[in-house]
């Protein structure tokens, strides 16, 4: 599983290298590939926590400046890196590294660095301990893979997501066919990249986090797993920790308990979801 996993993180890292010269001249952006630099560290975070056989799959955006942007590491900043994942801390520290703030940031990216922390890793990681009693045993059931892996900055130092990328472009180019080509080639490596992470890590079902996501993946998605393994999920950056963490497994409790027609209280339908192999 891991290697699949990792060959597959390493080809979307890739793919959108190639094209971010090509986002940030038409955006004007500054544009980052944490997927790349940080892929040491997020290599050590799956040796630590390897994904089991089924697990369910998170597609968010695109990396946090003070998540992934940092850590490599989906939805996990310096500080919950060491809080809450002592065996990837020591494979760190016994390489010689110290996860502290900025991490892996490039020296060209901290200057935009305002703040130590990832507010929608407080979130996940919430959804992490609730569901499984600690973020390390919670990432060996859960996998996250970006539809995007590049992190963005405009000209004033605003983190910017593929949601804005169209407008973006539209703006410095004008609605011309070099802009229209852009937006299809960044759309058709979203997928893509979606669709080598569903093959590698061959989930159990997958979660959209945030409408753009929802929008970009879901019907493709949905064709391709079915509409029961498909659940549109709102982005936790915003919204309140333990109802967005709770909320969601129960949701996907409740989607284990309508595919295997059991029956039990919420509690027993999260249960058997998130401890069955």
């Amino acid at each position: 599983m891991n290697g699949a996993w990792l060959r597959a993180w390493g080809r979307s890292s890739n793919a959108w290298e190639r094209l971010s010269p090509r986002i940030a001249a038409a955006t004007g952006w500054r544009v980052w590939n944490p997927g790349r630099y940080g892929a040491p560290w997020h290599r050590l975070f799956r040796e630590a926590y390897p994904l089991r056989e089924r697990p369910i799959l998170l597609f968010g955006l695109n990396p946090g400046p003070y998540g992934m942007g940092q850590t490599g590491i989906p939805f996990t900043d310096v500080r919950r890196l060491r809080r809450c994942l002592p065996r990837l801390e020591q494979k760190l520290r016994e390489r010689g590294r110290v996860p502290r703030v900025p991490g892996l940031a490039p020296r060209s990216l901290r200057p935009f660095l305002t703040r130590e922390f990832e507010s929608s890793a407080v979130r996940v990681y919430r959804f992490l301990e609730t569901g499984w009693g600690s973020a390390e045993e919670g990432w060996r059931r859960v996998g996250v893979a970006n539809s995007c892996p590049l992190l963005f900055m405009d000209r004033t130092g605003k983190n910017r997501t593929p949601a804005d990328l169209g407008a973006a472009i539209r703006r410095r180019i004008g609605a011309s066919p070099r802009a229209a080509r852009l937006c299809r080639a960044v759309e058709a490596q979203r997928g893509e990249s979606a669709l080598e992470a569903i093959a590698a890590a061959k989930p159990r079902g997958v979660v959209l986090l945030g409408k753009d996501v929802q929008g970009c993946l879901g019907s493709g998605l949905t064709g391709r797993l079915g509409e029961g393994k498909v659940l549109a999920w709102r982005h936790p950056a915003r919204a309140v920790p333990e109802l967005w963490a709770r909320g969601l497994l129960e949701s996907l409790g409740s989607r284990s308990e309508r595919a295997s027609s059991s029956s039990g209280t919420v509690m027993r339908r999260i249960l058997r979801f998130r401890r069955s192999p």
